[in-house]
């Protein structure tokens, strides 16, 4: 099972989750999908950055896309500063590019901002997602990966995601494949339009349990897009992935986890910046979406806020009535020194 590329079905956010976050900023939303590209921002957006900058005094501001996904007031806030990193990193792959923008990072998840500069002449719409590949390293340059990696590259067919995912991307053959970050969900969303040869690409990313992203360098590789004709005839734009490498950074608090076993009952969680993951094993829950709604964070008053509440799940899965599992993407940013404990049904769980 791939689960970046189930996620990317998904594409656009949920269109509750939507409406909600829209409704403080209606005047910066983009009128068409080509206002995505950060470079053309339309008046509106302009007004809006130039209100944050004087209510900040900051030099730099969140791309529109951060702006609706979080709200205005994220980006005013404290935390706001503390996630938010001006990237502006941009590698030359042969006929491609990659430029990472700007990124909202914490230790355990990545929001970041990615343009691909396709080849001259490529068809300007009709284009689907590429496949993402993290890797916690910066040891290869462009051309130390293209050399060492031409002759397997020519041999992949890039418009078939499942072959070269399971034959060759995750192989020792591919030489980052050691460096590669295991990684709890992944999803984003884009126009499918280019807009002057620049596909723009909203990612986020949810780290696996044992990583922190901002521990080590953050390589990203990225396969060729592909277009798709009506007969089903699919063409990859060039002959190669690409990949841009750049530092995370995060000042913030860090992520808290919570563990507890008891008899058959084995319950896990890890609370983040941006979202909050959770496993239980025992607690008779038929799915995922029970637990949600059976789960409450305590702070440090003592007072709860319900889950269910703070955000939305991307999917998740179990066995019913024996393990679930999912996480909890937060509407806004959520400081995790606020909270004490976790509770799930008549358990509580410290968090450290």
């Amino acid at each position: 099972m791939n689960r970046y590329h189930d996620a990317m079905e998904r594409c656009a956010p949920d269109e509750g989750l939507r409406e909600r976050l829209e409704k403080g900023v209606r005047s910066a939303k983009p009128e068409r999908a080509r206002t995505y590209r950060p470079r053309r921002k339309k008046t509106a957006v302009l007004l809006l950055a130039a209100v944050l900058l004087l209510a900040t005094s900051a030099t730099t501001i969140w791309d529109p896309l951060f702006i609706r996904r979080f709200g205005p007031g994220a980006a005013l806030s404290a935390l706001g500063g503390a996630v938010f990193q001006e990237v502006n990193v941009t590698s030359v792959c042969d006929d491609v590019s990659l430029t990472v923008t700007q990124a909202l990072c914490s230790d355990k998840t990545i929001h970041y901002i990615l343009e691909y500069r396709l080849p001259e002449g490529s068809p300007r719409e009709g284009y689907d997602f590429p496949e993402v590949y993290y890797h916690g390293t910066g040891s290869y340059t462009w051309e130390e990966l293209r050399d060492a990696c031409q002759e397997d590259w020519a041999r992949q067919d890039w418009t078939d995601w499942k072959a070269f995912s399971s034959n060759y991307m995750q192989s020792e053959d591919n030489p980052l494949w050691p460096s590669w970050l295991s990684k709890d969900e992944s999803s984003g969303f884009f126009s499918g339009e280019a807009v002057e040869d620049v596909l723009t690409f909203y990612f986020s990313v949810d780290a696996g349990e044992d990583v922190d992203f901002t521990a080590q360098p953050l390589t990203i590789l990225v396969t060729p897009p592909c277009t798709e004709t009506e007969d089903g005839t699919r063409t990859a734009v060039t002959d190669h992935p690409a990949i841009v490498t750049f530092q995370p950074a995060y000042t913030g608090p860090q992520a808290l986890h919570a563990a507890l076993e008891e008899g058959d009952v084995n319950i896990s969680a890890t609370l983040s910046t941006f979202s909050l993951s959770l496993e239980a094993k025992g607690m008779d829950y038929p799915y995922y979406e029970d637990m949600v709604k059976d789960t409450r964070l305590v702070t440090r008053d003592g007072s709860e806020k319900r889950v269910s509440l703070m955000g939305l799940t991307g999917g998740g899965g179990g066995i019913e009535n024996e393990e679930v599992w999912t996480t909890v993407h937060f509407i806004g940013l959520t400081d995790p020194s606020d909270f004490a404990a976790i509770r799930m049904g008549d358990y509580e769980l410290p968090l450290s």
